[in-house]
């Protein structure tokens, strides 16, 4: 009978291995912005203070129940200004909403509702520069009824994201004992 530990081939991890570990992370980091990157570069989309009514509820599915934004109590006329820098990248109606989008940089894109903009799609937008106001027309009915509110959603590659996580709001995680 033979020794058990002699029939396995000894496996070795090469030298190498580590470094070509670091290299593909600081390629994965630098085509991947987190949120704390993105961070610096964005604002409230309406003047603060600003009364938010609803947070984000991430849904347990792509096809689930959730809330996939935030709202803020607005009033009809009032100023929306571009979170962070981008492009005009949708206006119109969706499901008799009047909405808009923002195409923002890493693959960021925000969107309001209800709102309007005389910004044709595609103008290049600064951020915090005025790009439209909250539009409800006679047959809107909000989502918090009985009171208005902008509803602000934020994707990252088409995954939503909670809009807090890069303009501030959200509460540190805490463990307790």
């Amino acid at each position: 009978m033979s020794d058990p530990c002699t029939m396995t081939p000894l496996l070795r991890t090469p030298r190498f291995l580590p470094f070509l570990v670091l290299l593909f992370s600081i390629v994965w980091i630098s085509q991947h912005p987190t949120v704390a990157q993105a961070k610096s570069s964005w604002v409230l989309p309406i003047q603060a203070p600003a009364m938010l009514v609803r947070s984000y509820l991430a849904p347990n599915s792509d096809y689930s129940a959730g809330h996939r934004g935030v709202d803020y109590s607005v009033t009809p006329g009032q100023a929306l200004v571009s979170p962070s820098d981008g492009v005009i990248a949708f206006k119109g109606t969706v499901a008799n909403k009047p909405v808009l989008a923002v195409q923002h940089s890493a693959g960021f894109k925000t969107a309001f509702e209800p709102a309007c903009s005389f910004l044709p799609e595609g103008s290049k937008v600064l951020m915090g520069q005025p790009i439209g106001w909250i539009c409800p027309d006679l047959l809107y009915r909000s989502h918090c009824h009985p009171w208005l509110c902008l509803h602000f959603s934020l994707r990252h590659n088409g995954q939503y994201l909670s809009p807090l996580a890069l303009i501030g709001g959200l509460a540190p995680s805490v463990v307790s004992k």
